[in-house]
C-alpha cells in the first residue's frame, strides 16, 4: 500500500479543521469523492525542441511526486493512478529557443480521502538545459531532487504534506521561494556555491529543517509568527544569523523566513 498517500486523510481532517476553526481556507482546495479504478502506468518522455531555456510548471492536486535527473530528452516521465478522470496532462511549447513545460492534474484543487488511491509521478530532467520550474501541491508528499539539475529558479507553493527538497550541489540556482502549508519540510542548500542566491521561506503549519553549508556565507532573517526558531552553527544578531563564513566567502546566500505556526531548525552543516 502506498504510505505517502494513505497518511493524507488524518493529515488532511486535521489540517481542515484547524483552518476552519481559523475561519481560513487551504488555499482552493475542496475535498472530493472520486471512483478509484484499475491501476495505470504511462511513460511520456518530452524532447527540447531546440529549446535554450525551458519555464516548467508542475501541479498536482493530491499524490506523490518525485523529481530528479536522468533524462536524455528534456523529460522522460512514469505516471502510476488508479483514478481515470486524473491521468496526468502534459503540454509542451517552443517559442524563440523559449520552452513552456505543463504537467497538470486535472482537477487539481481536489483532494479524496479514500485510502485506497495510488497517484505518483516520477519525473526525470535533463541536466544541461536551463530550468526555471515552478511546483505546486496540495496533499501529497515529494522528493524534490535538484543538484544535479540546471535549475535556476525555484517556486514552490506546498499546502499538505511532507516534502524535502534537495539542492545540495547545485551551482545555477538564483532565486528560491516556498510557501508552506501543513506538513514537515527539509530544505537542503549545502554544496559548493558559484554565486549569490536569494531565499524566502514563507513557513505554514509543522517543521521546516533548513540545511546550510558551512564554507559559504549564510545571512539570515527570521521573522516568527507562534514558531519557535533553533539554530546550530550560527550566531544572532537580533533576528539576524549568520554563519562563520559571511562576510568572508565571496558567495552569499541570503534567506528571509517568516515562519508560522510550525518549529524551524536552521542547520549549518559539517
Amino acid at each position: 500500500m502506498n504510505t505517502s498517500v494513505t497518511r493524507l486523510p488524518l493529515l488532511l481532517i486535521i489540517v481542515t479543521a484547524l483552518f476552519m476553526s481559523l475561519g481560513c481556507a487551504v488555499g482552493n482546495l475542496r475535498i472530493d469523492t472520486v471512483t478509484v479504478g484499475e491501476l495505470n502506468k504511462e511513460t511520456q518522455t518530452v524532447e527540447a525542441d531546440g529549446a535554450e531555456q525551458v519555464r516548467v510548471y508542475i501541479k498536482m492536486g493530491t499524490g506523490e511526486l518525485k523529481v530528479g535527473h536522468g533524462a536524455e530528452a528534456l523529460m522522460r516521465a512514469n505516471f502510476t493512478y488508479n483514478v481515470a478522470d486524473w491521468k496526468p496532462q502534459v503540454d509542451y511549447t517552443v517559442t524563440d529557443g523559449n520552452g513552456r513545460l505543463n504537467i497538470r492534474q486535472p482537477s487539481s484543487e481536489q483532494i479524496s480521502v479514500r485510502s485506497d488511491i495510488r497517484y505518483t509521478w516520477d519525473l526525470k530532467f535533463n541536466e544541461e538545459i536551463p530550468l526555471d520550474m515552478r511546483i505546486e501541491c496540495g496533499a501529497g508528499n515529494g522528493e524534490v531532487k535538484l543538484g544535479q539539475l540546471n535549475v535556476t529558479r525555484l517556486d514552490a507553493k506546498l499546502s499538505a504534506g511532507d516534502f524535502a527538497i534537495d539542492l545540495s550541489g547545485n551551482r545555477s540556482l538564483e532565486h528560491l521561494e516556498l510557501d508552506m502549508g501543513a506538513g514537515d519540510i527539509t530544505v537542503d542548500l549545502t554544496g559548493d556555491w558559484e554565486h549569490n542566491v536569494e531565499v524566502y521561506l514563507q513557513g505554514g503549519i509543522g517543521k521546516t529543517i533548513l540545511r546550510l553549508p558551512k564554507d559559504i556565507g549564510v545571512r539570515i532573517v527570521a521573522n516568527k509568527a507562534i514558531g519557535k526558531v533553533d539554530t546550530q552553527g550560527l550566531t544572532r544578531d537580533g533576528g539576524v544569523y549568520v554563519n562563520a563564513a559571511y562576510d568572508v566567502s565571496p558567495v552569499t546566500i541570503e534567506i528571509n523566513i517568516q515562519s508560522g505556526i510550525g518549529d524551524t531548525l536552521l542547520e549549518v552543516v559539517e
